[in-house]
């Protein structure tokens, strides 16, 4: 009786030796398929860099530039319309102070004037504000346009799949060491420099 318990206890611990090994030879092919999708994620990821906007607009000659000329329109405007303004405020007090000792014809030409006055204050600010906008666009356009090709240009080996621009409320975490900045600093500076320089 007793051989015959050893007997089935080694055929049980004989099956479960084996039946073990058997099954853990067996692949597990969701798991491989994920090591697999890993191990090509690794090597074909979604590489993305990005710069600091602020830090270009605040230290790239072109976009320094831009600032420079809009503040001189801006001047120029507030300048012209407080001539225009003043000019017509002054007139605009003669005819009180006078209307009461002035003819008709005189009053209807002084009001004509104002009309005229007023009129053409606001087509000078139409005129300053177009200048102003088409300045502004023009130059946003070039500064773009060179931010463009300088990533292109930097990205040929196509290490990365995306370039942005960091801009608040746009990205929620960076990791810094695809911070491309201080690159597209250099680089866009020495471009403006080339064409400033075949500018003169």
């Amino acid at each position: 009786m007793l051989n015959v318990i050893l007997l089935i206890a080694v055929g049980v611990l004989f099956y479960l030796y084996f039946g073990s090994k058997k099954t853990s030879s067996i692949p597990n092919n969701r798991t491989e398929r994920q090591d697999s999708a890993g191990s090509t994620a690794s090597q074909h990821g979604c590489q993305i860099a990005y710069f600091e906007m602020d830090s270009i607009a605040a230290n790239f000659g072109k976009a320094k530039e831009m600032k420079t000329e809009l503040e001189k329109k801006e001047d120029k405007i507030n300048d012209e319309m407080g001539r225009l303004q003043n000019n017509y405020q002054q007139k605009f007090v003669f005819l009180q102070q006078h209307g009461s000792t002035m003819t008709n014809a005189q009053v209807e030409a002084a009001k004509a004037e104002l009309g005229q006055l007023e009129q053409g204050i606001k087509d000078t600010k139409a005129t300053l504000d177009q200048e102003y906008n088409s300045y502004y666009v023009q130059a946003q356009q070039e500064i773009l346009s060179m931010i463009r090709k300088f990533c292109s240009d930097y990205n040929k080996d196509k290490k990365y799949a995306i370039i942005v621009s960091n801009e608040p409320g746009l990205i929620f975490y960076k990791d810094s060491t695809m911070d491309i900045t201080k690159d597209l600093l250099r680089g866009l500076n020495d471009m403006y420099v080339k064409k400033a320089a075949k500018k003169k």
